[in-house]
């Protein structure tokens, strides 16, 4: 194998590429990254068995072939080459690369001890507009538990209808829902696949480098086996495949209200700078925060407070618009933080019932179909 690319090229796809690699690895051939040339481009795969990456990048091709090395060290190498054109070439058991006065050896295994990546012939076709999937993933996917004593939790529900692609992620304690329009496949319905979190988040970190790289909005296509056990997301000159996470997901709808007996619509940023403020004072009892929505004359308030036997106590208010007969509930503030980070605009909306019943938050404007569900801690006099 010989070649030759721009370094910058190859820098760019070797980042993306070792989203997948295994940097400390039973299997020394995980931490490694397969080069195979062929025609005019060179391919950059890697594997930790449960998701893998193929990048192509352009490149010119004086002898066909293919030969894995540590992924590691050729990132760091080819970070601190300074641009222009550099040389790969495979020279018995080891791979030399090039540039100028910079020159470096690699040892090399074998590419056929590299793991077969799983091809998805025939299957399910999707495709999605990068920003939906970059704004719903962003929304969502934190939610999902980190936890794999419940593995089915630790990823995002993804349900497929007539209407688009419904995303939902869960920990047991908080609930993210939000909806992607599909652009094409949508026919295909009644279809219901859970992909991992972390896999999902990588995806919608790859979207996001290669649209602003490429410049340019080309779909997001997924491709699902017939089995519904693996998808691989085709994005550009990048492919990313992950394995999909198989059993029944809990009856996420239940947990949400049908109706609320409280409304209100609070401005975010005030509300952040008051959970921050209540926070000081709830690290050292369970990060618990009480929220307070109520009349005081006529004018309407939030109240946000927390105490702890250690510290001391606060209790802030902002004023805020109020529907229905308002009520006090308490909160774990890092859920609020968390959720109030990815909602955009300058106002949020609040609902509630009673105390022990869930809260839900959402965008003030914008779609309906995206909303967070926050379960509630037990208030203590």
């Amino acid at each position: 194998m010989k070649v030759f690319l721009e370094q910058s090229d190859f820098l760019r796809a070797l980042n993306v590429a070792t989203r997948s690699l295994m940097l400390k690895a039973n299997l020394p051939i995980l931490s490694n990254v397969l080069l195979r040339s062929s025609g005019k481009k060179l391919e950059i795969i890697t594997t930790n068995l449960e998701t893998a990456c193929r990048v192509e990048v352009e490149a010119k091709v004086e002898r066909e072939g293919g030969i894995t090395v540590v992924g590691r060290a050729l990132v760091e190498f080819i970070s601190q080459l300074v641009g222009g054109t550099i040389s790969v070439e495979k020279l018995g058991e080891e791979l030399l690369i090039s540039s100028g006065d910079f020159n470096a050896r690699l040892s090399t295994m074998g590419p056929e001890e590299f793991p077969a990546i799983p091809k998805i012939v025939g299957g399910k076709r999707i495709e999605l507009k990068p920003v939906d999937l970059i704004n719903c993933v962003g929304k969502v996917a934190f939610c999902a538990a980190v936890d794999e004593s419940r593995p089915i939790l630790t990823g995002v529900l993804c349900q497929l209808s007539k209407k688009g692609l419904t995303l939902v992620a869960t920990d047991g304690f908080r609930l993210g829902h939000a909806h992607i329009e599909v652009t094409a496949g949508a026919d295909i319905g009644g279809v219901s696949f859970i992909i991992p979190s972390k896999a999902f988040s990588e995806v919608a970190k790859i979207v996001e480098e290669q649209k602003s790289v490429e410049g340019k909005e080309a779909n997001v296509i997924l491709l699902l086996s017939d089995d519904l056990n693996q998808a691989v997301f085709e994005v550009g000159r990048v492919e990313f495949t992950t394995r999909l996470i198989e059993g029944t997901y809990p009856a996420w709808d239940k947990l949400i209200p049908s109706n609320f007996s409280t409304s209100a619509k609070i401005n975010k940023e005030e509300l952040v700078r008051v959970i921050k403020i209540a926070s000081i004072f709830a690290r050292d009892s369970g990060n618990i925060i009480r929220m307070k929505l109520g009349v005081e004359g006529k004018a309407q308030f939030l109240t946000v407070s927390a105490n702890t036997a250690q510290v001391g106590s606060s209790d802030s208010k902002i004023p805020f618009n109020l529907k229905g007969r308002g009520g006090e509930i308490a909160f774990n503030f890092r859920y609020l933080l968390e959720v109030l980070s990815v909602i955009d605009g300058e106002e949020v909306g609040f609902e509630m019932n009673e105390s022990l019943n869930p809260g839900k938050i959402t965008a003030a404007s914008g779609s309906a179909s995206f909303f967070h569900i926050i379960m509630p801690v037990r208030l203590q006099n």
